[in-house]
């Protein structure tokens, strides 16, 4: 790690600068309040998958390092109408690859709405940064070898592709998928190679988070969207939430997520706080949101090819700084 190496992450935070900084001008343009999550949670702070956390002595209790403040702004959403927030996600992964990160920062935010004012926030928040990105970094995109013409293909809208969509596409390219299989990273970089930014929606339920609410019209889908970008695939995971407290207790008990945390030991009060504001909140509005991987984004519009190559301190299970 010698100058050079130095350089080339002092060019990359500057972009980096720029691009969250157009995130949060979209955010206070549309009216969102930022407000601050945080980093030791209860097993509320999990995305997907359990295993994955980092395991806290918290005075005696059991803690977590946080993936995501998600079930937080939820609660703040019903008040505030509009809120997001930075954070730093940690993820126990042990592979060393070109894909995974320890540690890495996220933007999320949650709003009173639905789908597609929530698909559309994302590809204006999106649109915000590169905007950002052009208007300030003309030297350092240079330095990446990046052309204007290439960002331009961030704008919106957004090709949208229902997962079934998906699937048929990917089986015509060569692909051998079934119905209700996870797409890989290889899968998504060749949606978005193809068409650019696109958004996957409606989801089988089992592939996906378990307050993400069910589609009236068919409740084994969910109403959800996965952001697919050009080098780096899923970059953006998002989604209407269940709010009905019954639902939502049945749908976190049916889930792997919930079966996995109790074969480490956990229990239903991990969750106490979410749930209790469910049952007793009288006007549960319908609400949505998303979390924005900030490393995804950089690694797509600078056309990098390894995760570590689009993070400043980039952190595995072998680098610590």
């Amino acid at each position: 790690m010698g100058a050079p190496w130095w350089a080339q992450r002092a060019e990359l935070a500057k972009v980096e600068h720029s691009l969250i900084k157009g995130f949060r001008s979209y955010m206070y343009e549309a009216g969102f309040i930022e407000v601050q999550a945080p980093h030791i949670t209860k097993a509320t702070g999990a995305c997907e998958n359990i295993d994955t956390m980092f395991d806290l002595d918290y005075f005696g209790r059991r803690a977590y390092l946080t993936q995501t403040a998600q079930l937080q702004l939820e609660v703040l959403s019903q008040f505030l109408g509009r809120v997001f927030t930075l954070i730093r996600s940690f993820r126990a992964e042990p592979e060393v690859d070109d894909r995974h990160l320890t540690e890495f920062s996220l933007f999320e935010f949650e709003h009173v709405g639905g789908f597609d004012e929530l698909l559309k926030h994302i590809e204006n928040t999106i649109w915000s940064g590169v905007k950002c990105v052009l208007e300030e970094r003309s030297t350092e995109l240079k330095h990446f070898g990046v052309e204007e013409e290439w960002l331009e293909q961030f704008k919106p809208p957004y090709v949208r592709m229902r997962y079934e969509e998906a699937i048929e596409w990917l089986n015509d390219y060569g692909f051998d998928l079934s119905y209700g299989d996870d797409l890989k990273s290889y899968h998504e970089k060749a949606l978005a190679g193809e068409l650019g930014p696109v958004f996957v929606t409606h989801w089988p339920k089992h592939l996906k988070f378990f307050n993400m609410r069910e589609d009236p019209a068919n409740p084994s889908v969910v109403i959800s969207a996965d952001l697919e970008l050009p080098f780096s695939g899923e970059a953006v995971g998002s989604a209407e939430r269940e709010h009905r407290y019954q639902r939502l207790l049945e749908r976190l008990l049916e889930s792997d997520m919930y079966k996995r945390l109790i074969a480490k030991g956990g229990e239903l009060a991990d969750w106490d706080w979410y749930l209790d504001f469910w049952r007793t909140y009288k006007e549960p509005k319908l609400h949505s949101g998303c979390g924005i991987g900030v490393a995804r984004v950089l690694q797509a519009i600078l056309r990098l090819k390894s995760i570590k190559e689009a993070v400043v301190y980039p952190m595995d299970r072998l680098s610590i700084f």
